[in-house]
């Protein structure tokens, strides 16, 4: 595949990240109250992708807005996040483990135990988010708007677009960097380029309007790129709660020992899966001009 082609300086990128700003703002209430009201795994999910693209939108307009405000904003949003990572990391566990208990009889021991964790969990985040206020963050999120603006009346389109894709080209450059270090025995080297890449992705989300080259097709393949990595991620985190059960609970010795090589043997799997695709990162590559666009 080709290099992502992107459009021109004649785009007004500004006034595009000012909407996009309000609306992915409007995304983030509307997924913290449905929580707030609903709590649930679909709502919590929902949520979370929702800050993901709000903390992406900040991101892109770094050239020309106050670097406090926005560090103050992504402070708060990453805080929100981290509310629910153990409860998004057991709802994942638990699914996977359901899976073996047919097979493995200590997969159901393990598996009880984490629905034991799951509502542990479902209390801690519940009560964060029932907790989470947003009138501070709006008045943040209200300014940084307001700059933007501001800079869309006073700036050229061309000199707008530069700045808005630098942070694109910088996160890709990122990406690659990390690639290059990515060694089959160390799961945290795939964890830091999966880290990176999700940045470059959302970034790609938000101007995608503006990108005639990020179709549906390629917003596929940029999740499932993803994806590959997320689940190395989520294979080494099990791997690392089961054995903190084996260290809480008593437990068959060989019926632990057989799961724990079945959950390691998936990890070497998917860590291979991933090494084998990896190099497909190339075809997200911005180009290096700026290809014929679509204008708004």
């Amino acid at each position: 595949m080709q290099r992502l082609q992107t459009t021109n300086a004649k785009a007004d990128v500004l006034k595009h990240l000012g909407d996009s700003l309000n609306a992915q703002w409007r995304g983030y209430r509307r997924g913290l109250k449905r929580c707030q009201r609903s709590f649930s795994t679909k709502s919590v999910h929902d949520s979370r992708i929702a800050t993901r693209r709000l903390l992406s939108t900040i991101e892109l307009p770094g050239a020309f807005t106050s670097p406090r405000r926005r560090k103050r904003i992504s402070e708060a949003l990453k805080q929100y996040l981290n509310s629910s990572d153990e409860l998004r990391d057991t709802h994942v566990q638990l699914v996977h483990i359901r899976k073996l208990t047919d097979g493995f009889p200590a997969a159901r021991t393990f598996h009880k135990w984490l629905q034991k964790r799951e509502g542990r969990f479902i209390r801690q985040t519940r009560k964060a988010i029932k907790r989470t206020k947003t009138k501070r963050l709006g008045v943040r999120i209200v300014e940084l708007e307001k700059e933007i603006r501001w800079c869309h009346k006073e700036m050229p389109r061309a000199k707008a677009f530069g700045a808005v894709w630098h942070p694109v080209n910088r996160a890709f450059a990122r990406v690659m960097q990390l690639r290059r270090r990515v060694k089959a025995g160390s799961t945290e080297s795939i964890h830091r380029t999966r880290v990176a890449f999700k940045r470059y992705r959302y970034m790609l989300e938000v101007l995608s309007p503006l990108l005639p080259a990020v179709t549906r097709e390629f917003k596929r393949a940029l999740r499932d790129y993803q994806a590959m990595m997320g689940d190395v991620q989520d294979a080494k985190i099990l791997l690392e709660t089961f054995d903190e059960f084996r260290r809480r609970k008593a437990i068959d010795r060989p019926a632990a020992k057989r799961l724990r090589n079945e959950l390691t043997r998936r990890r070497r799997r998917l860590i291979q899966n991933y090494l084998n695709a990896a190099d497909k990162l190339k075809q997200f590559q911005p180009a290096p001009g700026l290809a014929k666009a679509k204008t708004p």
